[in-house]
């Protein structure tokens, strides 16, 4: 699924897109985009796909005063973590990750706001 779809599809949860950069060449794909979420949160995120294969990503849900709800990322450095290289943050904890992709990411977010 595409950004535009995974928006369209996550459209309940999405107030508006502050931000929107998205870089295709040849292999590489590169987003990098700021979406405000109906309860004036945002979600910062950023991607790098290669031969649309996701490489590396960062998914940050920050409150309207940028602390951090929870951050998603695979960056390989909590190698403690049972899904590593996939972890996320959760205030100052590190803890396993079953959302590696920004539609896991957004379910999550939208189970979240209908718990």
């Amino acid at each position: 699924m595409n950004i535009h779809q995974i928006l369209d599809k996550y459209q309940e949860i999405i107030s508006s897109v502050e931000y929107f950069e998205y870089i295709v060449d040849e292999k590489v794909s590169k987003l990098k985009c700021k979406i405000k979420l109906v309860d004036v949160s945002f979600l910062w995120i950023r991607e790098i796909k290669i031969n649309s294969k996701l490489i590396a990503y960062n998914y940050y849900w920050l409150r309207e005063d940028n602390s951090i709800i929870i951050g998603w990322d695979n960056a390989p450095h909590h190698k403690n973590v049972k899904t590593y290289p996939h972890h996320k943050h959760v205030g100052n904890k590190v803890e396993s990750s079953s959302e590696i992709d920004l539609e896991n990411v957004f379910e999550f977010i939208r189970n979240y706001f209908w718990k």
